[in-house]
């Protein structure tokens, strides 16, 4: 039954139409800034945090048991499409990737600048357009991680009650961070570290075969046990081993090393690399499942 929700929700989120998934993140805000309120602590708070997600990983759990022991299989497919459609759903930052794509083939740095912004979540983006691309390729790949590999990895481990923990923890630190005054409270950090860990390890492997595999392996066990390493860089370290950069310490490599210049064909090809290589990892990560449909049932 994964391996087939897996396939139809990854087909059916290329389809227009992510209203309601905006409206639920905007109901979620809510509910996390009533919770805040009523227990009286910041929205960056433990307690907080863990108290306004709980409640509908438990009630999930409780349905899908319910439904299984009283209804039809095709009642359970159906939780586990709308959980994994509501988990893979934020698409977001995709208009901005769009616009950056556009205003970058066009040569106009200036409106690229803007929409990376956006997509950078930072006002001080740098006059170097080279680093500042860098610095977009660095941050879609996190996207494809956290909008996609994330919520699959759980998906598959823990079935819709994984998919929506990770889906609801993310976006939980996500409004903490903007909602609270204090900043978020380290265990909340470290709780989504654990989240993102196992599966940032699995994509790193998968990205790092699929490049110059004796670099990226290499790169890989240097940096497998780093706990304290961002996942956006650990992703971003063994990218650029395609490119032939080994990173050492627990710096990234200068991003722009043997990186071409801006508004040329040289990066758009760079471009097309890494999304083939996000789409390579991706159905190698299909391929396992199967094979593991196959064999293990």
């Amino acid at each position: 039954m994964k391996f087939f929700v897996m396939l139809a929700v990854l087909f059916l989120r290329e389809m227009p139409g992510q209203g309601p998934i905006r409206t639920l993140d905007r109901a979620f805000r809510d509910w996390q800034r009533w919770v805040a309120e009523r227990m009286g602590y910041d929205p960056g708070a433990s307690a907080s945090f863990l108290v306004s997600i709980l409640p509908w990983i438990f009630l999930l759990w409780l349905l899908l048991w319910w439904v299984e022991a009283a209804f039809w299989s095709l009642f359970t497919l159906l939780i586990h499409l709308l959980i994994v459609f509501y988990a893979l759903g934020r698409r977001s930052e995709l208009l901005w990737v769009e616009r950056y794509m556009v205003a970058w083939r066009q040569g106009d740095f200036q409106a690229a600048s803007y929409y990376a912004k956006e997509i950078l979540e930072d006002d001080e983006i740098g006059e170097d357009p080279c680093h500042l691309h860098a610095r977009v390729q660095s941050r879609l790949t996190y996207f494809a991680f956290d909008r996609l590999f994330l919520v699959l990895f759980w998906y598959l481990l823990l079935g819709p009650v994984g998919a929506l923990l990770a889906r609801l923890s993310e976006q939980a630190l996500a409004n903490a961070r903007q909602d609270s005054e204090q900043g978020c409270d380290e265990q909340i950090e470290r709780f989504q570290r654990v989240l993102e860990w196992p599966a940032a390890r699995l994509l790193g492997l998968s990205l790092a075969l699929l490049g110059r595999p004796l670099l990226g392996l290499k790169q890989f066990m240097a940096d497998l046990l780093r706990w304290q390493l961002p996942t956006e860089d650990f992703l971003n370290r063994q990218l650029l081993t395609g490119y032939g950069v080994v990173s050492n310490g627990d710096e990234v490599a200068d991003v722009c090393v043997q990186r071409p210049e801006i508004m040329t064909e040289e990066a758009d090809q760079e471009l097309l690399e890494l999304k083939e290589r996000i789409w390579k990892a991706l159905a190698l990560w299909v391929a396992i499942t199967a094979l593991g449909v196959i064999f293990w049932g």
